[in-house]
């Protein structure tokens, strides 16, 4: 199994409806992209560490499968294009559970 992690600190100048709105976008990916086996995506609580940022983490059952998500048209070419436009910085980590 494997496990994505990803953090993005929206830009400062993103209001709530746009990020309601990449909140659903991330959340979608599950039922839009194959071979994912589990998805949670929410806004930071920033009790400690990152605030004003969106979460998420995804399991994969094998690499093969983070390799369709990589490349799918709906990751490549509608969220991560909303990355560049609503995000600052982010961190990406994977692991094998």
């Amino acid at each position: 199994m494997i496990r994505h992690i990803f953090i993005g600190t929206f830009k400062d100048d993103v209001d709530d409806a746009t990020k309601n709105t990449v909140l659903a976008d991330l959340r979608a990916m599950r039922e839009k992209i194959p071979g994912i086996v589990d998805l949670h995506a929410n806004f930071a609580t920033g009790w400690v560490g990152s605030e004003n940022s969106v979460v998420m983490t995804v399991d994969f059952a094998a690499k093969a499968d983070f390799d369709v998500y990589m490349t799918h048209p709906y990751h490549t070419e509608h969220v991560a294009k909303q990355g560049e436009a609503f995000v600052s910085s982010y961190v990406a980590a994977q692991f094998e559970l």
